[in-house]
């Protein structure tokens, strides 16, 4: 569901349904998606599935049951080729309302899927009872699902070992890039949804696309996933030889970070990152361009429990300071460490970025 607004343009879902489910306006749009989606699906060739958003207060009203059946019935849309994705947030109030909803729905003869699965209340109990056709995983289990001693793949193994012992099949929400499908289909999920192979299209779009015949979506995307950047702007230390330079630090991710400071420093190139506290990353210089340079952790960085990003381990302060390391901010650019027995001259220069027009 997308929103042209006449004063804002287009206006993105994640803004506008979380408004619509506040002021119960989602019940009339739900509905209306709902038989939107069920009279443009009848137009299509095959038995191509469609599948509808159910918000909880949808499911839970009165007449959605009816409100499904009619849909069905005026757009003579076969029941098995509607999916109703629900949430786990529908079994907030788990009771027997619930269940017959579930039985009166498997009576039409539609498929259930839930979706977002893992990211609700993941209790394993209602997948006894809830009689669902296929489980949808999350893509917060997709996100740095290809770094290196990241558990989310045993979670997704487990997922889809339990959605097989159910009889159900599974979805992989969020797919991006080349390495995230191909580890998919080794974890053996069943479908995909994201956009290495499309972001949303029109209608009408789909359905010219569909007539030919011949439509075939081949994946496109980066080869390697890129974690989520964050903005930041602070001074680190990089440490190179006997050498610890300071460098303004404009990204942060768990794999990497953009820094600022060295002229023209050769991709390739070993830095050990200071990031203050005992906090030492490894990392390689992977793109490089005047005084910019991207470099990628040897190690990923983990959440710090406050919404940050931390190393693995800290090196305690005696050590630090064996090596020669400055306690404080350095006062210069470039700081000689004082445990090195041959010192030599420092191997980079270094530039002022704030000095400098970025957009040069």
């Amino acid at each position: 569901m997308r929103w042209n607004h006449p004063e804002f343009g287009q206006l993105s879902p994640a803004l506008f349904i979380p408004i619509a489910e506040e002021s119960n306006l989602i019940l009339a749009l739900g509905e209306w998606a709902l038989r939107q989606a069920c009279s443009d699906a009848a137009t299509w060739p095959g038995n191509i599935r469609v599948a509808v958003n159910v918000s909880p207060a949808q499911f839970a009203h009165p007449n959605f049951v009816k409100t499904v059946a009619q849909a069905l019935a005026q757009t003579d849309l076969a029941p098995e080729r509607l999916e109703l994705e629900l949430t786990e947030s529908i079994f907030v109030n788990d009771d027997d309302t619930t269940d017959r909803t579930f039985a009166a729905l498997k009576r039409i003869g539609v498929r259930l899927a839930l979706d977002d699965f893992g990211t609700g209340y993941s209790s394993l109990g209602y997948l006894k009872k809830a009689p669902f056709d296929k489980i949808k995983i999350d893509k917060g289990f997709i996100r740095d699902v290809s770094v290196v001693g990241s558990r989310n793949p045993a979670i997704i193994t487990a997922i889809v070992s339990l959605a097989k012992a159910l009889d159900m099949d599974t979805t992989a929400e969020g797919i991006e890039a080349r390495d995230e499908l191909d580890l998919m289909r080794r974890l053996g999920v069943d479908q995909i949804q994201g956009y290495i192979y499309s972001s949303a299209r029109p209608f009408a779009e789909v359905s010219q696309a569909l007539a030919s015949g011949a439509w075939v979506i081949e994946p496109a995307g980066p080869d390697k996933q890129r974690a989520e950047r964050r903005t930041v702007l602070r001074k680190v230390g990089a440490i190179h030889d006997d050498h610890r330079y300071e460098v303004t630090m404009r990204n942060l991710s768990r794999t990497g970070a953009g820094i600022e400071g060295l002229i023209d420093v050769p991709i390739g190139t070993q830095f050990v990152i200071d990031l203050g506290d005992g906090q030492l990353a490894v990392c390689v210089v992977r793109r490089s361009e005047g005084y910019a340079q991207g470099v990628e952790f040897e190690t990923p960085l983990v959440d710090d429990g406050a919404g940050g990003l931390c190393t693995r381990h800290r090196v305690a302060p005696y050590v630090l300071a064996a090596m020669g390391m400055p306690r404080g901010s350095t006062g210069g650019a470039v700081v000689a460490l004082n445990n090195i027995s041959h010192m030599s001259m420092p191997k980079f220069g270094t530039v002022d970025p704030s000095k400098h027009n970025r957009a040069a």
